[in-house]
């Protein structure tokens, strides 16, 4: 199995050094969403194996999916956002979600392995005002996917921003109450913003390397944030990778019979 992230910077997802579109390997910085994948998709398969340490991932940037994004909507697909109002609001979410699909299957295929898809964004922030809310980005990053017939795509979407995922093990009282983060406003502009907060508890500890650091020795453990945001990814992922390892399965046990 091999893992294709895409995010929107390096304090999230992580960044391709030096900078391009697409990266692999040692050339993938990884952000401390990335480790999180890592550490579920390790739970998840039941078993200890770092993809990020093995350099079974590859990266691809925000702007790669919007300069690729014509190709993929060219292809008439079945699956539609449902009302112009909803089309509107969150074309961004299913246009990304669709060309990612399309890189993932092209993947698949350079390497003759299954691939796991995981778009990462923040749905709430000045950058995506006006592009609906949680729940509809969220679908339309579901039925991007679905427009390519992919399978094997998971939304990755916190509540409202990836700092407060992170909050809910570094605040005062870790795990506790976490819910709470998610009425917060996104916007860095406003009043207390999740990035502020994240500053104050670090420390001075802020930099990538920090807090995947703490992240890798469990000071932020993935098996304890509790709010609604993480648990849906949490499950969606579990699925999606469950299903990617019952796959390579059948496969394997084809090519068995097909050598018989």
């Amino acid at each position: 199995m091999y893992l294709l992230l895409s995010g929107e910077g390096k304090s999230d997802m992580g960044v391709c050094y030096p900078a391009q579109e697409q990266c692999v390997g040692d050339q993938f910085k990884a952000g401390a969403m990335a480790v999180i994948v890592d550490q579920l998709v390790e739970l998840s398969q039941g078993f200890e194996f770092s993809h990020l340490e093995s350099e079974r991932v590859g990266f691809v940037s925000e702007n790669c999916l919007a300069n690729n994004k014509q190709h993929s909507i060219k292809k008439a697909k079945s699956a539609k956002i449902r009302g112009k109002k909803r089309q509107k609001e969150t074309l961004y979410y299913f246009k990304n979600a669709r060309v990612l699909a399309d890189l993932a299957k092209k993947k698949a295929l350079e390497i003759n392995d299954t691939v796991v898809a995981v778009l990462f964004r923040d749905s709430d922030g000045t950058a995506s005002a006006g592009r609906g809310d949680w729940e509809t980005k969220r679908e339309s990053m579901i039925l991007g996917f679905a427009a390519e017939e992919f399978e094997l795509g998971v939304p990755m979407m916190p509540k409202p921003k990836s700092e407060a995922w992170l909050l809910c093990a570094l605040k005062g009282n870790p795990y506790q109450h976490c819910i709470q983060l998610e009425d917060v406003t996104g916007n860095d502009d406003g009043k207390k913003p999740l990035k502020e907060q994240l500053t104050e508890v670090l420390n001075g500890y802020d930099s990538v390397i920090d807090i995947n650091e703490m992240l890798k020795s469990k000071q932020i453990d993935v098996e304890q944030i509790n709010m609604p945001s993480f648990a849906v990814f949490k499950k969606e992922l579990d699925r999606v990778v469950k299903n990617a390892i019952e796959s390579e399965r059948i496969k394997l046990k084809q090519g068995f019979k097909a050598e018989i």
